[in-house]
């Protein structure tokens, strides 16, 4: 049985391959996760996504 990872597990793994976190929330909704602004909304997740995309860039 797999898990479906929570909505910031999978924010974390969409950084890895996306330009930025409005990509990453595009992917979310799209995926199905609810409350995607909510979650997404803080400056410090906002930061930590960023540092990820711009590593991988």
């Amino acid at each position: 049985m797999t898990q479906t990872p929570n909505i910031i597990e999978r924010a974390f793994q969409l950084a890895e391959g996306s330009a930025n976190v409005e990509e990453i929330r595009a992917k979310l909704k799209r995926e199905g996760y609810p409350s995607v602004d909510a979650h997404l909304s803080g400056k410090s997740i906002r930061a930590d996504l960023t540092k990820i995309i711009r590593r991988d860039a």
